[in-house]
């Protein structure tokens, strides 16, 4: 989905369409969340929407997709994530990575998780098939949605104004640049710490 279509979908859908982008997004149906975000920051920036809407329909997509998986996994349990797994991108493999992860680091899981690809799918499905306490579950969502939500519209926001959206994409390709190289550096610094 290019920059000329998000225009297209954000002029005729109105703030709707970031509410389902990003609900897409939490529950594993590919759409560019990040990417999206920073794009509505920059666009409420050069008041092309409203920050309150623009806030509240990206905080609303986020939660409302963490609680949908969550039900998933809580009341259609493993059987149904591993027979139609596939169509979220839910692997065996996949699954049993991250869900270490998220027993490991339980709620700060769910407080972070949003921001790491493949966690930000998985964890709400784990935490539903665990049985996680719902209460807590959802406070942490609500937390979670709005850290996530707000802090790349922020950036957008504040970009807004120095950067024409035409170089949006660069920005996006900047942005991966940059978590790669965090992951390898981690590697790297994890190995460095094995060997020692």
């Amino acid at each position: 989905m290019n920059q000329e279509h998000i225009m297209f979908a954000l002029e005729t859908y109105g703030y709707w369409i970031i509410l389902v982008t990003l609900f897409c997004g939490v529950v594993g149906i590919p759409a560019p969340e990040e990417t999206f975000l920073v794009l509505i920051g920059m666009l409420t920036a050069q008041h092309h929407l409203e920050m309150f809407w623009t806030g509240l329909s990206a905080f609303g997509g986020s939660l409302s997709g963490m609680l949908t998986a969550y039900l998933i996994g809580r009341f259609l349990g493993l059987p149904f994530l591993t027979k139609y797994g596939r169509f979220l991108k839910v692997t065996p493999a996949r699954w049993e990575r991250m869900s270490a992860k998220f027993h490991r680091y339980g709620t700060l899981t769910i407080l972070f998780g949003l921001f790491i690809p493949g966690l930000r799918q998985l964890a709400p499905y784990i935490a539903g098939t665990s049985r996680y306490p719902f209460v807590v579950y959802m406070v942490f969502s609500i937390i979670g949605s709005a850290l996530w939500a707000l802090s790349y519209m922020i950036v957008g926001f504040f970009i807004g104004d120095q950067i024409p959206l035409n170089y949006l994409p660069w920005v996006g390709v900047a942005a991966l640049l940059l978590f790669i190289g965090t992951v390898l550096i981690k590697k790297r610094s994890v190995k460095g710490g094995s060997r020692a």
